[in-house]
């Protein structure tokens, strides 16, 4: 599983104390410029991280609670156990999901269904936190992958191809594979400028890579896997943000910012019903 604390670890994370603003640029992979938040703090004390997922992959709801670091300590993530975690859907749909393994909960009955509502409620420590996700509709097919060289570096980069349909507020993820390993770097984009167009778009990296297993540097030969993810707005505005954090140079960044969560009560994470689309090759 993709997992946002392992994705934070590496650098230092540090929720909201005290706030000033920046303008930042649009990345290579996003669509336009916004302002974002940038949190300045001296101390804080870690917070819930929750991560959850329902695809349309006839698979149940996964959710993963865990503590952030001290942003002065290692980064550590600590499984959060005990946690009374339920989903419901806007067709009656109910369940309340069991714990797996410590910091791990799973459902069992309820299944990602493209145009539904759902809404994960978790209660841990006396406080509840909820958020809601659409699973959109209709599915965007995955046309084509494919690899190309880039003209600066000469590096092997993934080629995505799909077609936008008409009408704004689709949003999309990617995930990367080399040879069965993840790539971290977060692919997200939306038809701000391709509306209902034809996209072919190259999975490119929009900051320095601090991988020290170069997943991220594919090679001939290598098996080569891109996961395709139809997301709501808000799990794209997650991912947007939470991309500007970790694309930023750490040498020159002073104040990170927190990615702007779906969910309620100041949380970190995200809670997201998407659609899933995988393709595979050999690179060749």
């Amino acid at each position: 599983m993709w997992s946002i604390s392992k994705v934070l670890a590496g650098r230092s994370y540090r929720p909201n104390r005290g706030m000033r603003y920046l303008m930042l640029g649009a990345l290579p992979i996003l669509a336009s410029c916004e302002k974002v938040i940038n949190l300045d703090l001296k101390t804080t004390s870690s917070q819930l991280v929750i991560e959850g997922n329902l695809a349309d992959d006839n698979r149940p709801c996964l959710v993963t609670l865990s503590r952030s670091a001290n942003y002065t300590d290692a980064n550590s993530f600590e499984a959060v156990r005990g946690a009374t975690i339920t989903l419901t859907d806007n067709a009656g749909g109910r369940e309340t999901l069991r714990e797996s393994a410590p910091g791990q909960y799973a459902g069992a009955t309820l299944v990602g269904v493209p145009g539904r509502t759902y809404t994960l409620r978790v209660e841990t420590g006396g406080t509840a936190y909820v958020a809601a996700s659409t699973l959109p509709s209709p599915v965007v097919p995955f046309d084509k992958l494919s690899t190309q060289v880039s003209t600066v570096g000469n590096r092997i980069q993934a080629v995505v191809d799909y077609r936008d349909p008409a009408g704004p507020g689709n949003s999309y993820l990617f995930r990367q594979y080399r040879n069965g390993r993840l790539n971290n770097a977060i692919f997200v984009l939306n038809d701000q400028f391709n509306d209902g167009k034809a996209v072919s778009q190259v999975l490119r990296l929009a900051g320095p890579s601090n991988d020290p297993n170069d997943v991220n540097k594919l090679a001939s030969g290598d098996s080569l896997r891109v996961e395709m993810q139809n997301i709501d707005a808000n799990v794209y505005e997650y991912f947007r943000t939470l991309n500007l954090i970790l694309t930023t140079n750490p040498a020159t960044a002073t104040t990170p910012a927190n990615p702007k969560s779906n969910f309620s009560g100041g949380v970190l994470g995200y809670f997201s019903a998407h659609s899933r689309r995988v393709r595979a090759i050999k690179v060749p």
